[in-house]
């Protein structure tokens, strides 16, 4: 099977990661796989897997834009030329383009839905774009799909994200010092630590609200979070405004995520929502105690006071509580811990993941040959 991964580009982020993971593992299952986009930092993890990929210009926000229609002729040439069996979109615009791509090649389209969308849009309900067959990466984006935009239920697969468990299984209690020096923290500090894109979405201004209280109660902390986005300067503005730019760190993904996380002694994603929260999985899995937004697919990772904590998005003073907790209650923190890792070993493998996914591809085969 020859599969083509599109998507609008290969900046740090979740969709990015989820590309580069599920590209690495099909290879491994002996499909020929192929990336498209219009690049980005994640190439570099691309060519260390050695997965072909080819750069098109279609990063843009609109989703019937000049760039779809440019980019449209020279995607069907690939198409043509390689002999691709399955065309795998992600993001909405690389949706449309593979859309568009399969009506004009037959080649059968699928799509991933990776969180929530405005489904009173126009352009939405009028081009939903969705292929043959579309992954949820969650139930609750499922039930998005099949409730919010009518996507049948025999076209909506529930696919859940895999992470590489053996990576995060490595992550030690013990601190890696270096990457706090480099960072610039306080290597004596208990390090509060997140990991996503810096965008309204991902919640983080909930955070730095909910960090500054906790710093009035205990000046020994730290707040680091990993990642770039369009967000950044107002965050940046925020802790300036709150006085407290020498204890919140900003810091671009440059390393492994496993070097980031040995540092982190508690995890927090506050998004406002989110289809599953891979960076969540990922910190379950190396063993820290997380707190998250009790929203989206989030809630389908954690058990509340079980293997994490759950908490009312959007509100500093419930994140605030949450931290505090952990922070002074060590048998608890270690405990929600090491039930994130158990829970990760059951339930987060790549492996299944990727074999599910392969039988999306499979169906949406059967799918067009026999609607053909």
């Amino acid at each position: 099977m020859k599969v083509l991964l599109l998507t609008t580009h290969l900046n740090p982020g979740g969709i990015s990661a989820y590309i580069v993971n599920l590209a690495g593992y099909l290879k491994r299952k002996n499909v020929d796989v192929t990336v498209v986009s219009s690049g980005g930092s994640f190439e570099r993890r691309l060519r260390e897997k050695e997965i072909p990929h080819v750069w098109m210009d279609m990063k843009t926000k609109t989703e019937f834009g000049i760039k779809v229609w440019k980019t449209l002729p020279k995607l069907l040439r690939l198409i043509k030329a390689e002999g691709f069996d399955v065309i795998h979109a992600q993001t909405r615009v690389a949706q449309v383009l593979g859309c568009l791509a399969g009506k004009f090649s037959t080649v059968p389209v699928v799509t991933t839905c990776h969180g929530f969308f405005k489904f009173h849009r126009f352009s939405r309900r009028l081009f939903p774009c969705w292929g043959d067959k579309t992954i949820a990466i969650s139930e609750s984006v499922l039930r998005h799909l099949t409730e919010d935009f009518g996507v049948s239920k025999d076209r909506a697969e529930l696919v859940y994200n895999g992470i590489e468990i053996e990576s995060y299984l490595s992550v030690k209690d013990v601190k890696d010092r270096k990457v706090l020096e480099d960072i610039g923290v306080n290597v004596d500090n208990f390090i509060v630590g997140s990991i996503g894109r810096l965008s309204p979405i991902k919640g983080y201004r909930y955070l730095i609200s909910a960090f500054y209280e906790l710093l009035k109660k205990n000046r020994d902390l730290s707040l680091v979070i990993i990642g770039d986005g369009p967000e950044k300067a107002v965050l940046k503005d925020q802790v300036r405004t709150l006085n407290v730019s020498d204890k919140v760190f900003f810091v671009r993904p440059e390393r492994s995520l496993v070097s980031y996380l040995s540092i982190m002694d508690i995890f927090c994603l506050p998004s406002v929502n989110e289809g599953l929260g891979l960076s969540l999985m990922e910190a379950m899995a190396a063993g820290r105690a997380c707190v998250a937004s009790n929203v989206g697919g989030m809630k389908e990772l954690i058990f509340d006071q079980s293997d994490g904590v759950l908490v009312e998005q959007g509100n500093p003073g419930a994140i605030s509580s949450a931290i505090c907790s952990l922070v002074e209650d060590d048998s608890l923190r270690k405990r929600l811990g090491k039930a994130a890792r158990e829970k990760a070993k059951r339930m987060f493998s790549m492996e299944d993941s990727v074999k599910k996914t392969i039988e999306v591809y499979e169906k949406a085969l059967g799918h067009r040959l026999n609607r053909g």
